[in-house]
């Protein structure tokens, strides 16, 4: 389940804003507590340690700030890091490096597995952290054109276009034989009976005219219903996508330096239900969504935070992209990086759509 903490932008003035911004920062580049002492040296503030101390009580008492240990400073908890990503946080621009990057990289991208494995591998460089990428089952994939490649007698390519220009290929290994005319008209019969429906519902036709009285009496027919259920029981999995890159960068988080930490870490990444409930929640959702620790079972007992977004049409959401990390990120260039890849599969897809 996720719950937003609700934060609004007047809860604290400007003094409080202003060093709570400062400590996350500091947070976020050290990972050390944060005490009024340091905080004073970073000359921003024309404050005593001492005043700076009372500020930073105030933002305890109010949940924004929690102190480890009595001797030590004060960190950010989730409270304050949702006030911070709302109203404090500002975005670095993209370089030039990460967007060539992204844009070379998204050019290359044709069929939906090559987008799913680009997408979440390309992410996970550029942050340093867990990249992931989630597309719901593509049973609800809608199509626009079937085709069948004939590469040996009982293997076949079925290259399917969606509406959204995507294109899926997959390798059909079928017990009966045919002949390259035969997949031609194959593919013109189901592009014209069956463009505009998803691949459950063309499934779903499919099976119940094979008990019509012309499929019992047509072989034409018979193939063709055959070859296009095999097709789609191929192409469309019950079980969700989701790609997980760049575990590895966890090793490098101090959070996760404890052998116990990193043990638990790994194991939740293979919980993958769990993280595409969240993300499936996502995909109704515009924009650039930061999901942190106590918002979500899943992040709460991982100390984990979610930055994503969805790609494809509005009207056609294809899935989400986005990384996985400790609460403790650098979010100020994370939303700008996802919110890029995003919007650069998205213009890719709908250039496909176009050159069809």
């Amino acid at each position: 389940m996720v719950s937003k903490l609700e934060m609004t932008g007047d809860e604290l003035d400007s003094r409080a804003r202003d060093v709570l911004r400062a400590i996350i920062l500091q947070h976020v580049a050290t990972g050390e507590p944060i005490s009024s002492r340091s905080l004073s040296k970073c000359g921003q503030f024309q404050l005593s340690p001492a005043s700076l101390r009372n500020v930073m009580a105030d933002l305890e008492d109010l949940g924004y700030l929690a102190q480890p240990h009595t001797s030590a400073g004060r960190v950010p908890t989730d409270r304050g890091y949702r006030f911070f990503i709302d109203h404090l946080m500002k975005s670095h621009a993209l370089s030039r490096r990460d967007r060539e990057t992204i844009d070379g990289e998204v050019a290359n991208a044709g069929e939906i597995e090559q987008i799913l494995h680009l997408a979440s591998s390309v992410i996970s460089k550029l942050s340093d952290q867990i990249g992931v990428v989630f597309m719901p089952t593509l049973l609800q994939f809608t199509i626009r054109s079937m085709d069948f490649v004939l590469i040996s007698e009982t293997r076949i390519m079925c290259v399917i276009v969606g509406t959204n220009g995507v294109v899926v290929n997959r390798i059909v290994d079928t017990r009966q034989t045919f002949q390259r005319e035969e997949l031609e008209k194959i593919g013109r019969y189901i592009t014209a009976e069956f463009s505009g429906m998803t691949l459950d519902g063309i499934r779903r036709r499919l099976i119940r005219m094979t008990e019509d009285e012309r499929a019992l009496h047509d072989q034409m027919l018979q193939k063709t219903i055959t070859l296009g259920i095999e097709a789609v029981n191929d192409v469309a999995p019950v079980e969700h996508e989701l790609f997980v890159e760049g575990a590895a960068s966890i090793l490098t988080k101090p959070e996760f330096a404890d052998a116990n930490a990193l043990r638990r870490t790994f194991l939740a990444l293979q919980e993958k239900e769990k993280l595409i409930e969240i993300l499936n929640t996502f995909l109704s959702e515009d924009g650039l969504q930061i999901l942190i620790g106590s918002e979500s079972d899943f992040t709460q007992v991982h100390n984990f935070s979610i930055v994503a977004r969805r790609y494809g049409s509005s009207s056609a959401p294809l899935g989400m992209v986005g990384i996985i990390g400790p609460m403790r990120m650098e979010y100020a260039r994370m939303a700008p990086l996802v919110d890029y890849l995003g919007l650069a599969l998205t213009r890719k897809i709908e250039e496909q759509e176009q050159d069809r």
